[in-house]
């Protein structure tokens, strides 16, 4: 980085001489500079700077199509899965004219490689297998357009097909057998299939005796509780070691590590060996000693009482502490720490609340009316009233007379209630001679029907409608 920023204040300052270059011209020329500063923080991790400094370099549109096209790629590799329309629009860039006369072959596959693997990400099934098959076929013992094809179907789901196209380009390129035989227990692992995901590691000789590929191992062993191949595991590494480079620090550290292996699942008579190992590899080594006692203590108590004796004294592994020191000593006290000194307007502030503080007085409880000091309370107060001990019932009082008789809520008598017997009441029939009186009446039309005098009949004339428009118009 600190090459390209001094070759970047050298071009700049030649540039500068010249009156005619503008400062446009010179953010032109530097932008192939920049564009590799922008890779080196890509590289470093710095995604967001990079990307910056990506698009600043896109801005100025520079007339270099092969720098806009390693700019564009760059950027599509950032984005990944995320931001897809923008990674389709700078797709746009690496397909110009003359693009393939600037960059060179490595360049353009890696270019095609991610164009195959935004068209899987972006659902583009049909697109996504063209782009792979004819990378495949200019290039058949490349692993990417194998694996980009068996993450296609593994996206539709088609996981047995991915991992038989994967076992076939294992068995047609031995060379590259082992990176394709860890992406096919990978998706083992995925269906759930643990045990045939370990058979596959395990056909990678080449990586058998790694740490890494035995702690692999191991931990799947145990999750299948298959505690005999995982021990079986480390006895093949540690058998390879021994052989190649024996008393390694990979080696003892493998030994160690299945001694633990076996004490933790039981198996200590299989742990002595690893221990009777470590422990001549290392006398001094007490702990190791110790589990080696320990292991035997079970097997062989004459041995573990032989082996005791290289323990050390006990003397040698007590502290030198003077105990009666100890015992009269007070020990830890608890040393309440003093509050700081306040001053001016604060210390008035902590004051004022003490006082405040001095004045609450605890409220009495509230007493009855009636309460009396001298009479003792009712034990009984608690409880209902009916519940009490002196409860004698309510007395039931006699009946007033005239309640109940008669019709339900009358107070009178039925003779009161008779309308024939009253005075006032009229006729229900009609009397002799009314008969015309009413006749009369009827013919006769009430004020509020009768016509005002003088009105003369008048007809309603009906408006005629205006026509607007000319003939048939709206």
């Amino acid at each position: 980085m600190k090459k390209l920023q001094k070759a970047e204040e050298l071009c700049r300052q030649s540039l500068s001489e010249d009156s005619d270059v503008t400062e446009e011209d010179i953010e032109a020329e530097l932008a192939i500079i920049h564009g590799q500063m922008a890779y080196i923080m890509q590289l470093q991790g710095r995604t967001e700077d990079a990307l910056q400094l990506y698009n600043q370099i896109i801005k100025l549109k520079p007339t270099d199509v092969g720098l806009l096209a390693v700019i564009a790629n760059n950027i599509i590799t950032i984005n990944k899965d995320q931001n897809v329309f923008d990674s389709k629009k700078k797709v746009k860039l690496t397909n110009a004219e003359g693009v393939e006369h600037k960059l060179s072959k490595k360049q353009l596959q890696a270019i095609e490689f991610n164009k195959a693997l935004l068209a899987m990400y972006t659902n583009q099934a049909d697109q996504c297998r063209k782009l792979s098959a004819s990378l495949q076929s200019q290039s058949p013992e490349h692993l990417l357009p194998v694996l980009i094809q068996a993450a296609q179907l593994c996206r539709e789901k088609q996981h047995a097909k991915a991992v038989g196209l994967l076992q076939d380009f294992a068995d047609q390129h031995p060379a590259n057998a082992a990176e394709i035989k860890l992406t096919m227990a990978q998706l083992k692992i995925a269906q759930g299939s643990v045990t045939k995901a370990c058979m596959i590691l395990r056909s990678i000789e080449e990586l058998q005796h790694k740490p890494g590929m035995v702690s692999a191992l191991v931990t799947m062993y145990s999750h299948e509780e298959d505690i005999d191949s995982a021990i079986e595991v480390f006895t093949q590494a540690i058998q390879w070691y021994q052989q190649h480079q024996p008393k390694s620090p990979v080696h003892l550290s493998l030994i160690r590590e299945a001694a633990n292996f076996k004490l933790k699942h039981g198996r200590k008579k299989e742990a002595i060996s690893d221990l009777e190992e470590l422990w001549k590899q290392n006398p001094k080594d007490v702990h190791t000693l110790a589990q080696l006692i320990s292991a035997y203590s079970l097997v062989d108590p004459d041995k573990a009482k032989v082996l005791s004796k290289h323990l050390p004294s006990s003397d040698t592994m007590s502290l030198k502490v003077d105990v009666d020191a100890l015992e009269n000593s007070h020990g830890a006290t608890y040393v309440r720490k003093k509050a700081a000194k306040l001053t001016g307007d604060n210390q008035q502030k902590e004051q004022g609340q003490g006082e405040v503080k001095k004045k609450k007085k605890k409220k009495k409880g509230k007493l009855p009316k009636n309460y009396d000091p001298k009479v003792t309370p009712d034990p009984e107060r608690w409880l209902p009233m009916r519940e009490r001990s002196y409860y004698r019932g309510r007395k039931k009082g006699k009946k007033k007379d005239q309640v109940g008789k008669g019709t339900q809520g009358s107070t009178t008598t039925g003779s009161e209630l008779d309308a024939s017997r009253t005075a006032s009441s009229p006729p229900t029939s009609p009397r002799p001679g009314s008969g015309a009186a009413v006749s009369a009446a009827s013919n006769v039309i009430p004020p509020r029907h009768q016509k005002p005098a003088g009105a003369p009949a008048t007809k309603k004339k009906q408006q005629q409608k205006k026509k607007k428009g000319a003939k048939g118009g709206w």
